[in-house]
């Protein structure tokens, strides 16, 4: 018996969801369908049955001829029925007690006069009333996994009819009803496998209900879960009462919460104690993409994967907990759903799909609003082991019993790169291949994926105590030593580091190359946070106990060593600023300067301290600071016992960009050879700067404002000596040195003093400038009665510059008249005088007019304008 198409496929919508077409005069909402193909009963008669050959005869013989079931696929001449679209299946007696049998009537039933549809109904031996005892078996796989070509969803779409002939073929699907007539079949079917349940209810043709749910897993995590699609027909409102199919899906996760691994390195590439999907059910999923795989046994491809979306085909988020030790971390991530083990395939055990599933997951990324993870959950935990994470990369891998997650990547911010130097970048990192593969025996913790971080303290010293600029190119975390530099590790046979292979030249200590300074360096500067919940972190940098060596006019003793202690802890609960204390020692050491075989002058330090509390200006204390004089200052031996800077007072000048400690301390007279001095005070200095530039170290006796006094045999003068140097030399020299006469007579009624004072000034910069001046002081003055003074000085300076290559004078006369109630001054200043070289290379001033500067010219403009008004 051939029958026309027993089922129509139609377009299913969501609820809720306008038709997708309208007639519009009339307007009928339009869902659009499809025809199935043709079915066919082959029934066997039994050798000498007698057929009438009417319709009545034909019909009773039909009735008690046996379903032949044939060849599979089958052939034209075997039994296939196609119900529901694309699906052939044959009917069998699901007890296995004998043939299925067609039941109909031979002849019309009439009842009220009206004539009823004929149709058939197969039924199996062990059919009861309720149930025809039917299994229905697909016999065409490839048939039912072709691809829809249309372009409308429906009720059972090639997935799942594919999903419904691989598990049919071993354990048929029951059927408690199969009817077949002209006007389209009746089915009611049940299947239920291990992984997999097909329910459908369709009349006449046109389904009423369908039900399929596949169970499966969420990959990577493992978490078990069922996908379920629901279609009924419903007379629908919004569709103007048209009995329409509508479909929804429902995915429920049946195990929420997923445990560590047992296995230890899988411990370690995810470290996390358990993972939680927090919520068990997800309705209103958008339309299936299922991706087809090929078993590795050479059958056909299966429906073996999808991602789950939601209507807007937005893949959908899974809300996540991931439990630590330091506590729960929540973020969002989308999933793709697994089937379960499907007939002769393991989908959960086979390398090829895992390697494929993660080809298609690749990495995905949850952002976190900065969580403190502890990646190592170690018993012998380390101030490196806990991070700020920002970020979260998962991938998968393929487990003895199933998917497993793996941490490919993290993205971290640091908080001690940010307390100390403002780094606050994110970082990404990934677990060092050392590690996952030997656990914590391991310190070095995590690599950078990215560009190394500059940790860089010149420019910003007061931040890393001042005395010190430390500078390395960090491309690892160490569990200890916080950010550090593979390349610079200790040597493993000398256990020590080598300086040049961490610090580049810019980093310094005092101003000195900090790579050809330090010696018998095992760890680099440690940097290190210790994170809380709900409270800024403890930052420590600290590098204690470093060797110091010399390098050119740095002269450590045996016992000189660098210590640097940077600690940032949380105020109190009504100060939510962090509270930071920096202190940096550089001990017993000297410096010998300038450098060079020219040695002039020696200073020793017992030590250096710098020390910044929150709160308060930075301290620089300087212990055991003593001077000698070195080379042709040797003549200077008397002053220098007499000079002993461990009594001076000192004075702190703190700025932006530094902090300088001044010691000022008078001496009483000394006697040197042929000299006497008088009046002479030692200032010295020790500037820091925080802008990278070296330490600054000046000493001066007297200045130009209070030089000291000279006498020599029956002559006086003065003068003073001031010399700033560093770790590159001189960088500033003045000097200044003047004798003459002085002649005083005091009359009672009236008194004077008359003077001649010549001297020489010497001016070097540390850009090799020079300024050498000679000069003449002529003056004097008379006071009569206290009542009436008159001063006159007369000064004449020949200096040579050069930066200019000029030789250039310049007279100075200072008249001063007091009358008590009046007084008057007046100065007259020749400007200055090119007398060689120069700009221009000419000579000017007493060959030609003297160059008058913008001050002699106001001055100029002054007198004329008071000459001009005077009465």
């Amino acid at each position: 018996m051939t029958f026309p198409p027993q089922h129509v496929v139609e377009e299913v919508s969501f609820p809720g969801v306008d038709a997708p077409f309208q007639l519009l005069d009339p307007p009928v909402p339009v869902w659009r369908s499809m025809l199935s193909g043709p079915s066919r009963i082959v029934l066997a008669v039994h050798e000498g049955t007698a057929i009438t050959p009417t319709v009545a005869g034909v019909l009773e013989a039909m009735g008690s001829a046996s379903v032949h079931i044939g060849a599979v696929p089958p052939g034209p001449d075997d039994t296939a029925i196609e119900l529901p679209w694309r699906l052939i299946t044959v009917p069998e007696d699901r007890a296995g007690h004998g043939a299925v049998r067609c039941v109909h009537p031979t002849a019309p039933v009439v009842a009220d006069g009206v004539t009823g549809l004929w149709r058939t109904a197969l039924t199996a031996p062990s059919a009861t009333l309720l149930d025809a005892g039917l299994a229905i078996r697909p016999v065409d796989t490839e048939l039912a996994g072709q691809a829809d070509a249309l372009d409308f969803l429906v009720a059972l779409p090639a997935a799942e009819r594919a999903l419904i002939a691989l598990n049919g073929a071993d354990r048929p699907a029951a059927a408690s009803r199969l009817e077949l007539s002209a006007f389209g079949g009746t089915l009611s079917v049940d299947g239920v496998w291990d992984n997999f349940r097909w329910r459908q209810r369709t009349a006449l043709g046109r389904d009423l209900g369908v039900h399929a749910a596949v169970v499966g897993t969420l990959y990577p995590f493992g978490h078990r879960a069922m996908y379920q699609e629901f279609t009924e027909r419903t007379f629908d409102p919004a569709a103007g009462h048209a009995a329409v199919l509508r479909s929804w899906s429902v995915l429920t996760i049946t195990d929420p919460v997923r445990r560590a691994d047992a296995d230890v390195a899988s411990r370690r590439a995810f470290p996390f104690d358990e993972v939680e999907i927090t919520r068990r059910e997800f309705a209103d999923l958008g339309a299936t993409d299922w991706q087809w795989y090929q078993p590795p046994d050479g059958g056909q491809p299966q429906p073996t994967y999808f991602w789950p979306t939601d209507r807007t085909g937005e893949r959908l988020g899974f809300p996540l907990r991931f439990a630590t030790p330091t506590g729960d971390v929540r973020c969002t991530l989308p999933l793709i759903f697994v089937t379960d083990l499907s007939p002769h395939f393991a989908s959960l055990t086979d390398l090829g799909l895992a390697q494929e599933l993660g080809a298609v997951y690749t990495t995905q990324s949850a952002r976190l609003p900065g969580t403190n993870i502890d990646l190592v959950r170690s018993a012998d935990r380390r101030e490196g082991d806990v991070h700020e994470v920002h970020a979260l990369t998962i991938g998968g891998r393929l487990a003895a019993d199933g998917y497993r997650p793996a941490l490919t990547g993290l993205e971290l911010r640091i908080p001690a790169l940010r307390s100390l130097i403002g780094h606050d970048a994110p970082t990404p990192v990934r677990f060092a291949a050392n590690y996952l593969s030997n656990g914590d025996v391991e310190d070095v913790l995590l690599e950078l994926t990215g560009d190394p971080i500059t940790v860089d303290f010149v420019g910003r010293a007061q931040l890393s105590g001042g005395l010190a600029a430390p500078v390395f190119s960090a491309d690892a975390l160490s569990r200890s030593l916080g950010p550090i530099n593979l390349a610079g590790l200790p040597n493993p046979v000398t256990g020590f580091l080598d300086p040049k292979r961490v610090f580049p030249k810019e980093a310094t200590v005092l101003g000195f190359p900090l790579r050809e300074l330090v010696s018998e360096v095992k760890v680099p500067p440690q940097i290190t946070s210790v994170v809380h919940n709900g409270r800024p972190p403890d930052i420590t940098m600290r590098w204690e106990q470093i060797k110091l060596i010399q390098v050119g006019p740095f002269q450590p003793s045996a016992k000189a060593r660098l210590n640097l202690t940077v600690t940032t802890t949380p105020g109190p609960v009504d100060d939510p600023n962090p509270h930071a204390h920096t202190t940096c020692t550089v001990n017993d050491f000297a410096l010998v300067l300038p450098p060079g075989p020219s040695q002039l002058l020696k200073l020793s330090f017992g030590s250096i301290e710098f020390t910044q509390v929150t709160g308060r200006e930075p301290d620089l204390k300087i212990t055991g600071l003593q001077t000698r004089f070195l080379g042709v200052l040797q003549l200077l031996e008397e002053l220098q016992d007499a000079v002993d800077l461990a009594r001076a007072a000192r004075y702190l000048d703190v700025s932006p960009t530094g902090i300088t400690a001044r010691y000022s301390l008078p001496v009483p007279s000394v006697s040197a050879g042929a000299f006497s001095l008088r009046n002479i005070a030692v200032h010295t200095e020790v500037e820091v700067p925080f802008d990278g530039r070296p330490v600054q170290v000046s000493l001066a006796f007297s200045s130009r404002a209070n030089p000291f006094n000279l006498s020599v045999l029956m002559f006086g003068g003065g003068g003073y000596i001031d010399i700033t140097l560093d770790r590159g030399g001189l960088r500033r020299l003045e000097a200044a040195l003047e004798f003459g006469a002085l002649v005083a007579i005091d009359f009672l009624v009236a008194r004077g003093e008359v003077h001649a004072l010549g001297g020489v000034r010497f001016t070097l910069e540390h850009n090799g400038s020079v300024s050498l001046e000679g000069f003449l002081r002529i003056g004097g003055c008379v006071e009569i009665l206290g009542l009436i003074s008159l001063s006159v000085e007369i000064r004449i300076g020949l200096t040579y510059q050069s930066d200019r290559k000029a030789l250039v004078g310049r007279a100075t006369l200072v008249v001063e008249v007091d009358l008590t109630l009046w007084s008057e001054s007046v100065e007259l200043d020749s400007g200055e005088w090119v007398l060689a070289g120069g700009s221009a290379g000419a000579i000017r001033g007493l060959l030609g007019a003297p160059q008058r500067d913008a001050a002699t010219l106001e001055l100029d403009r002054w007198r004329r304008y008071r000459a001009a008004f005077a009465y």
